[in-house]
């Protein structure tokens, strides 16, 4: 091999290396703070809660992620992510029950989180709005804020695996297994550290689990769309069908789960959430799924008389927990059976359905939740064989059909879909 060729395929290799590089680089992420780089397992929901308005900097691009959240700070970041900061806002006094510090800001907060029960008169009496709140304080707060509170008296004797379980004071006990039911609380997997301040970082994730669970959606400036088209400085989305078009501003994040990608990650197809300032500018962008796949929402209507061969079908399934779809005259029937129960006060309902279109398929969504009989409820013995019927239009063929349940139910799908009702 001559010198010249040698240097030829050296050249050309190190050229390749150099632009496969440049093509498949991350971007740099420009965050909102300076400080809050380490915290790699936070900064998403940092970024995502700063963005939709809940938390604030502590100033000159400055978050403080370690510092602990102190029990007013709490209580105003709740009810900020609740979508009551307007209301608290309005509110100038405090109950006269409180007889802690008066803070230079805070008091509708105080007083309204005491009107919606997120605290109690004997801890409004003890309240301290500068103390650091501990993390069992504030899974108190966030189980109330969400009106669990009858349930979380209902589990004070409730035991999880945790190694340190037994450091939760006793009456914090089922506040602290509701909000890790719910999925707000989680610890480092072995452990919870329920008597630790909590920090800032933390708080942030926290607020992110509250959000989802509300789905405060900034007055339709929390939009979940699919992504149609992406320019240098627009995205077209479409929203329930709908197209439209939104400016996207310099330096927006946009994230993959908890990876930032930047917007030329994004493709058409992606379902996402978009974050929208006031003036309709894109400034935060999740990416929810990238199977490129489009979500039709589909508006169900009860069925109370329903055609005679559909109710010839459900004599012909409602032995067994059932689901099956038909089609009669252009029109889609969603059949749900509970199957064969001994006594009144069971019931099955078809919650919801939007259909999941991909490049393959388009797979019908049900929810369907079950109900039993309270254990006090006074029966009549009777064979009962509960169902629902719903129907909908779609000028689309449906190929396959998801069920979920918040019921322990086996249920059977009839996944051979009747396109006509024989």
């Amino acid at each position: 091999m001559t010198k010249k060729l040698q240097f030829f395929i050296s050249i050309t290799i190190v050229l390749s290396l150099f632009f496969t590089s440049i093509a498949y680089a991350k971007p740099q992420p420009t965050y909102s703070f300076d400080d809050i780089q380490e915290f790699t397992w936070a900064i998403k929901a940092i970024e995502k809660m700063y963005a939709k308005g809940f938390i604030k900097g502590v100033g000159d691009k400055k978050f403080d992620p370690s510092k602990p959240v102190t029990h007013l700070e709490a209580l105003a970041l709740i009810l900020r992510t609740m979508g009551y900061e307007e209301e608290a806002n309005k509110i100038t006094e405090l109950p006269k029950e409180y007889k802690g510090q008066k803070s230079p800001w805070g008091k509708g907060f105080i007083t309204l989180a005491y009107q919606k029960g997120i605290i109690t008169t004997e801890e409004l009496k003890k309240f301290n709005p500068s103390e650091k709140a501990k993390r069992y304080e504030i899974a108190k707060y966030l189980v109330r804020a969400l009106g669990l509170e009858e349930q979380a008296q209902k589990s004070m004797d409730k035991v999880l695996s945790y190694n340190d379980w037994k450091a939760i004071p006793k009456n914090a006990i089922g506040y602290m297994y509701v909000a890790i039911e719910q999925g707000l609380i989680q610890g480092d997997g072995k452990n919870l550290k329920p008597n630790d301040p909590l920090r800032r970082v933390e708080m942030a994730i926290l607020l992110e689990r509250l959000d989802e669970k509300i789905g405060n959606n900034l007055n339709g400036r929390d939009v979940i769309a699919t992504v149609y088209e992406i320019n240098s400085d627009t995205i077209t989305v479409k929203i329930d069908g709908v197209q439209k078009t939104f400016n996207i501003l310099k330096n927006a994040p946009v994230y993959n789960g908890s990876e930032y990608v930047g917007v030329d990650f994004l493709q058409t197809g992606y379902q996402v959430r978009l974050i929208l300032d006031s003036k309709n500018n894109i400034i935060f962008v999740e990416i929810l799924n990238t199977k490129s796949e489009e979500v039709i929402p589909i508006r169900l209507e009860k069925v109370t008389n329903p055609p005679q061969k559909i109710l010839a079908l459900v004599e012909t399934i409602k032995e067994n927990a059932t689901v099956k779809l038909v089609e009669d005259k252009g029109i889609y029937y969603i059949i749900a059976t509970r199957g064969k129960m001994r006594t009144s006060g069971y019931s099955i309902n078809i919650e919801k359905a939007q259909i999941i279109k991909t490049l393959k398929d388009n797979i019908l969504e049900i929810e369907i939740k079950y109900q039993d009989p309270a254990e006090d409820a006074i029966l009549t013995q009777v064979i009962t064989y509960p169902y629902d019927i719903k129907s909908f239009t779609y000028d689309g063929k449906i190929t396959q059909i998801n069920i979920k349940t918040d019921g322990k139910i086996n249920f059977y799908i009839d996944n051979e879909i009747n396109l006509e009702v024989k």
